[in-house]
């Protein structure tokens, strides 16, 4: 059932609103991804660095540089994000504790 609220629509509230909004945006666009490596990675997730380049693509591993031995770096957040929608999702691939093979790419 819909519920009826009184807002306050004057052009100061509106103005205030539309600071705010500024303001998040703002910080939100200023802030750069500290991107680490695979290791780094690794360790804050508490898994092996193999499995990291198994699903690196999943992780939003982005590639520095041209060329067969370019590293790979990641956003730790995406990352966090990407591991939260991989356990969440009916048939993903398997978590950093399971038993599965894990193939090394070259960094």
């Amino acid at each position: 059932m819909a519920r009826r609220v009184a807002v306050d629509l004057t052009p100061q509230a509106v103005e205030q609103v539309a600071q705010r909004v500024a303001q998040l945006l703002g910080d939100r666009a200023r802030r750069q991804p500290e991107l680490i490596t695979a290791g780094e990675l690794a360790r804050r997730l508490r898994v092996e660095r193999p499995w990291i380049y198994k699903h690196r693509h999943l992780l939003g591993g982005q590639r520095i540089g041209d060329g067969p031995k370019a590293p790979w770096r990641f956003d730790l957040d995406t990352a966090t994000q990407a591991l939260g929608r991989m356990h969440a999702a009916p048939g993903s691939a398997p978590g950093p504790g399971e038993d599965r093979p894990l193939n090394m790419i070259g960094d």
